[in-house]
């Protein structure tokens, strides 16, 4: 896994340059469905649990996204 600091960047810009990565980003600005429009990419790996190890180092407004197809039988669940 890759630690990133960077400026906030448009999330597709972000997918294109991690493709099939799972990716963590901190400041997030989202659309009125709550899909992420941008953010700071803070890290990036093709593994989903080392991002969620991560989770712990950042706060604030935080997304997960990742940037290939999603499996049809992966399941997503949000907990605030």
């Amino acid at each position: 896994m890759v630690q990133c600091i960077k400026e906030k960047e448009n999330i597709e810009q972000i997918k294109k340059k991690y493709p099939n990565e799972w990716l963590l980003l901190i400041d997030c600005e989202t659309d009125k469905m709550s899909s992420p429009v941008s953010g700071v990419l803070v890290e990036h790996s093709k593994n989903r649990d080392e991002i969620y190890k991560k989770l712990r180092k950042y706060s604030g407004k935080l997304c997960i996204e990742y940037s290939g197809k999603i499996p049809k039988d992966l399941a997503v669940m949000f907990s605030i």
